[in-house]
């Protein structure tokens, strides 16, 4: 399958010296993420959507929230960028 790109946002906070993650839990388990790479205002992830829609979902320290074109089956490269801003963050939503 080819790889497609779709923007989405994962759960991070900021700990004294680094960036810790969170991966979310499928809604309804028809999609999967792993592979996870979470810089200071950006992130990716490599999903697989077994049934439904799922979209990535950022938010940023600016204030705004990013969310990704919901996506069918298939296997996809999530992911969300904040720009100059920091990820507040990141996850995704299914449906």
């Amino acid at each position: 399958m080819s790889r497609r790109v779709a923007a989405t946002s994962i759960a991070a906070a900021f700990l004294a010296g680094g960036l810790a993650t969170a991966a979310p839990a499928s809604a309804a388990g028809n999609y999967s993420c792993s592979g996870w790479n979470v810089k200071v205002n950006r992130w990716t992830a490599n999903c697989n959507v077994k049934s439904g829609q799922a979209r990535a979902v950022t938010e940023c320290s600016n204030g705004k929230t990013i969310y990704g074109k919901w996506v069918g089956r298939g296997k996809w490269k999530f992911g969300g960028d904040c720009g100059r801003y920091f990820i507040v963050s990141h996850g995704t939503d299914g449906r």
